[in-house]
């Protein structure tokens, strides 16, 4: 039987048929790539005129693009089997399978990186003790714990980017509850947690975005849970077919408004809606700008995306104390240190924009290794052991290889 259609205009039809779990959103996967790109020159301090724009030093809300293209992503591979009874247990190996051993291996580096501190000295590149505020003892173990958001630290230095991992792994556990306590009424709870945490965020003001708090959770939780809605919304309404020129135009919208939002850097709440508007877009991959998107440079970003955001600030870290040495010797200032107001920070000063985009390169190479040597087949492994487990127990069965929800790659961090 043919989808049922229903047009709307000569350019522009809805497909009703059934949208199925377990797609793979190439372009959403692309757009996760750039943006873990642009949280990179974020990161990077320098003398240019790309890396202090407005749109570059503004770039850490695009962390809520994650955050909502998570919950998309998750729901469609999840929402339905949690549903229908899939083990709470399972889906949590499988989420912390996917997230925590590279987590664990850039957090080991770092440990690696404090005991040759402590050992060899720092060559003047630091004049910081090891194993000293603000990398303390207490601090790594909330970060290997996953609980450093609600520790009370006053930074998250071990590995900066891992608070947005803690603040996902207790999303997904909470989401992963109240769909299997209130399985009929998905969208409502959804609804409700996303509510809930916008009103929490509006009322705590500027503080909400301090990453270093319980806020980080919060804001996850708004995030994903407005990416969960709107792919009920998705396989509700189905996978719009609209003419390439409309589609085109939607497109160049979104991500000038995406991009105009960050820029501003005035209505971070605003975030999650905006971001929200353009997933849908982009899952129906219509237009132009979704065709780019699925050209090989873009979808290996994609595919390198979570190694892109867990190894950016070591590498970064490394790469400036190279390139100061470099300077050294060279009598030629190509990094200064200068004072910022979390401390000194190191500022590319020689062909700033060119060494940071340098830099990026260098930490997509190392994301590549990572890619190939840790995060993947650390996530196979994953599958494999709670398929056996699976097989094994009482729990609900593990998913079908050919079903396998864990094949989606779309967040940064699924």
């Amino acid at each position: 039987m043919e989808p049922e259609t229903i047009l709307m205009s000569d350019t522009t039809a809805v497909d009703r048929s059934p949208v199925k779990s377990g797609l793979r959103f190439s372009a959403l996967d692309s757009l996760r790539g750039i943006c873990a790109c642009m949280i990179v020159l974020f990161h990077l301090r320098s003398t240019g005129v790309v890396t202090n724009s407005h749109l570059v030093r503004n770039s850490w809300m695009f962390v809520d693009f994650f955050f909502v293209l998570s919950g998309f992503v998750i729901a469609c591979g999840y929402l339905e089997r949690l549903r229908e009874g899939y083990s709470v247990r399972q889906f949590m190996l499988l989420r912390l399978g996917r997230v925590y051993p590279l987590h664990l291996a850039v957090l080991l580096l770092f440990v690696v990186i404090e005991l040759a501190g402590a050992m060899l000295g720092t060559a003047g590149l630091s004049a910081r003790a090891a194993f000293s505020e603000p990398r303390t003892p207490a601090e790594l173990a909330g970060t290997l714990a996953l609980v450093q958001i609600f520790c009370g630290f006053p930074s998250i230095v071990w590995n900066g980017p891992s608070w947005s991992i803690a603040a996902e792994v207790w999303t997904y556990l909470l989401v992963a509850l109240v769909v299997r306590a209130l399985p009929g009424r998905t969208a409502w709870a959804a609804t409700g947690l996303a509510l809930a945490a916008f009103a929490t965020l509006a009322l705590a003001g500027a503080a909400a975005w301090d990453p270093a708090t319980g806020f980080a959770f919060v804001r996850c939780v708004l995030g994903f849970s407005v990416g969960v809605l709107c792919w009920i919304l998705f396989s509700a309404m189905g996978r719009p077919r609209m003419g390439t020129a409309i589609a085109t135009i939607l497109e160049l919208v979104a991500v000038a408004s995406c991009c105009a939002l960050v820029a501003s850097g005035s209505l971070p709440l605003a975030a999650p809606i905006v971001f929200a508007g353009t997933v849908l877009l982009f899952a129906a991959e219509q237009g132009m700008v979704s065709r780019l998107l699925k050209l090989a440079p873009f979808l290996a970003l994609g595919t390198l995306s979570y190694s892109i955001y867990m190894v950016h600030t070591l590498v970064i870290a490394r790469s400036l104390d190279v390139l100061s040495l470099a300077g050294r010797l060279l009598h030629h200032p190509l990094v200064e240190t200068r004072l910022g107001s979390g401390g000194t920070i190191k500022v590319l000063v020689f062909a700033p924009d060119a060494m940071a985009f340098a830099v990026l390169g260098g930490i997509v190479l190392c994301s590549a290794l990572t890619y190939r040597w840790i995060e993947a087949p650390a996530r196979d492994l994953s599958r494999a052991l709670v398929r056996q487990s699976g097989r094994r127990g009482s729990l609900a069965a593990a998913p079908d290889a050919a079903r396998d929800p864990e094949a989606l790659p779309a967040t940064a961090t699924s």
